[in-house]
């Protein structure tokens, strides 16, 4: 299976280069990107060893984007103390319940009631 590469570049004509990119993987980053609807399963990957491969880079960039995902819930959060906490969990396709999980873990207050009182009070 021949690896690809990408290049992302910004309107200043600086690029940044990726190698080794299953073929697979690349296409399904482009229609998710793109907010192509439907997934199609692997059509370049037919061996095992292929397959796996492709399965082991997908698993990859799922946990840092992940990883990244919730940094970002975190910062939108910390914009200030009326932050709209059902959009974000909106653009993040989560259920409240879980946003609250994402926040907690990342130190974030999930009652902003109470740390606005305490903070009052001092």
């Amino acid at each position: 299976m021949d690896k690809l590469y990408a290049e992302i570049g910004d309107a200043d004509g600086n690029k940044d280069t990726v190698f080794d990119i299953t073929p697979d993987l690349a296409n399904a980053f482009i229609d998710a990107i793109r907010n192509v609807v439907g997934v199609e399963p692997p059509r370049q990957a037919q061996t095992f060893n292929d397959l796996t491969a492709t399965i082991a880079q997908t698993s990859r960039v799922i946990q840092h984007l992940e990883a990244f995902r919730e940094l970002s819930i975190v910062a939108a959060d910390r914009t200030g103390p009326h932050a709209d906490r059902k959009a974000i969990a909106l653009s993040a396709a989560m259920p409240p319940s879980r946003l609250y999980r994402v926040l907690e873990k990342h130190g974030q207050p999930t009652d902003r009631k109470k740390t606005a009182n305490s903070t009052a009070e001092k």
